[in-house]
């Protein structure tokens, strides 16, 4: 009896043990997530993905800590320490949603990419492993998008009004000062040292040092040296080689893994983006209006009604617009062709001819009363509505793509995306005019309050 109970238990042990093993390293890794069109996106993938997107945000916050002083430093030196601890439970920790749909978003592009006439080839995808790793600017799958001559001189144009020109002091020369002149200026770029220290952290690895500019004896650097083919080539091999190593091997990601999971859907949206941005044209139909925002339509009826009666339009919406933004400048909200505003608002801009006054209008936003002041049919897009208009499309064109194709979600899906609750004047609103300051007496050095910097944003890694 003894000896048949201890079997018994051994064989029960052995068992529990066995389905544990079973479901650890069979089961989970090949549980399906959510699936787009019947294919599936695997708990493994996605793993490494969540592993590979912790790595990235230490090396950014860490990178950031470096460059910030004070409380914001240990801010950003804590959000890195707490993204490396997550590392090694990610795999017990719950599903991050936010990374599935990504994954699934990124299944979305790459199945609906022939719906534009469009493919990515294994060129495509090792141009964009070379934009990735590339010790110097290469050449984008993509050509560049143009802006019309006449919208780019009156980008050119508002740059240099706003550049306010400093006087130039001329102390007297020291000879501390006599003998640093010929010093150069010490370079941003880190050294191979520096390099290769940040890769430790989980980034890409900086550049090879020796395309670092030199320092003459006269204190001016020269130029960068543009690297040949090959040396460019082999550079970017070595580079990802070492992120190989300091990111993709922590990550438990292959070098296969890095192609299919992050280039190919990169190489697939930077193709679908640069299709959908091309249509978008230079020159369009436009409107120069603007508006009164309130948050009833019985508040937007008696506006209406003192308009009648003469009431100026700049006026009562500097004292009556819920939109802060344009309120100062009288509602105007400067010229904007279609596909920027919301469209009843749209839909009634473009109806109106210059001078008339719209009844009142609901949107998301509340209540608005337009007016039109100048209306063409053929005007250049401005350089920032331009980039905006171009910016919506592989958006909205996802949001398309979405609804075409099939998606399970195994795990709870992620919250839709709010809609915006403040209403966004268009990039060519006039800006808000700068009050004037008031005199202040002057503190001594001691009692001078400090300035809060501004907190910089986490770069993009591969």
């Amino acid at each position: 009896m003894v000896i048949l109970g201890v079997v018994v238990a051994g064989v029960l042990l052995v068992g529990i043990l066995a389905a544990g093993a079973i479901y650890q390293y069979l089961y989970l890794p090949n549980q399906t997530l959510a699936s787009v069109n019947g294919v599936e996106i695997k708990r493994a993938d996605y793993w490494k993905m969540r592993k590979l997107e912790l790595l990235n945000q230490v090396q950014q916050y860490s990178q950031i800590a470096q460059l910030t002083q004070g409380e914001q430093s240990v801010q950003y030196q804590q959000l890195a320490e707490q993204a490396l601890a997550q590392l090694d439970s990610v795999e017990s920790d719950p599903v991050e949603s936010t990374t599935v749909s990504q994954m699934v978003d990124d299944q979305v592009v790459l199945q609906r990419l022939d719906t534009l006439g469009l493919s990515v080839t294994d060129a495509d995808v090792e141009q964009t492993m070379e934009q990735f790793f590339s010790p110097q600017p290469s050449a984008s799958p993509t050509p560049t998008l143009g802006v019309d001559p006449t919208a780019a001189a009156w980008a050119t144009a508002t740059a240099e009004a706003q550049v306010t020109p400093t006087p130039e002091s001329t102390p007297e020369a020291t000879p501390e000062a006599t003998e640093g002149a010929g010093a150069a200026t010490p370079s941003a770029s880190p050294t191979a040292e520096n390099g290769n220290e940040g890769a430790s952290n989980g980034g890409t690895p900086e550049a090879a040092a020796d395309a670092t500019p030199e320092a003459t004896p006269g204190g001016t650097p020269t130029p960068t040296p543009t690297l040949s083919p090959d040396a460019v080539q082999a550079t970017a091999t070595a580079t990802f080689q070492q992120y190989k190593r300091n990111v993709l091997d922590e990550a438990g990601m292959s070098e296969a893994d890095f192609r299919r999971l992050v280039v190919l859907p990169e190489a697939a949206r930077q193709k679908v983006a640069y299709e959908l941005q091309e249509k978008i044209p230079t020159r369009a139909e436009q409107v120069h209006a603007a508006h009164i925002l309130v948050a009833t339509e019985d508040a937007a009826k008696a506006i209406e009604e003192q308009l009648r009666q003469g009431a100026d339009f700049a006026q009562l919406a500097k004292e009556q617009s819920a939109d802060s933004s344009t309120a100062v400048n009288g509602g105007d909200l400067g010229w904007f062709p279609r596909g920027l505003m919301v469209k009843p608002f749209e839909d009634v801009a473009f109806s109106l001819e210059p001078g008339q006054v719209s009844a009142p209008v609901q949107t998301q936003f509340g209540w608005h009363i337009i007016k039109v002041f100048e209306k063409e049919a053929d005007r250049p897009v401005d350089v920032s509505t331009l980039q905006t208009l171009r910016n919506q499309q592989f958006s909205k064109w996802l949001e398309e793509q979405r609804a075409a194709v099939t998606i399970r979600w195994e795990i709870p899906a992620p919250a839709p995306t709010p809609e915006p609750s403040e209403f966004v004047p268009p990039p060519d609103a006039p800006p808000t005019p700068t009050p004037t300051p008031s005199p202040t007496p002057t503190l001594p050095p001691s009692a001078t309050p400090g300035t809060d910097e501004a907190t910089p944003e986490p770069t993009a890694t591969p």
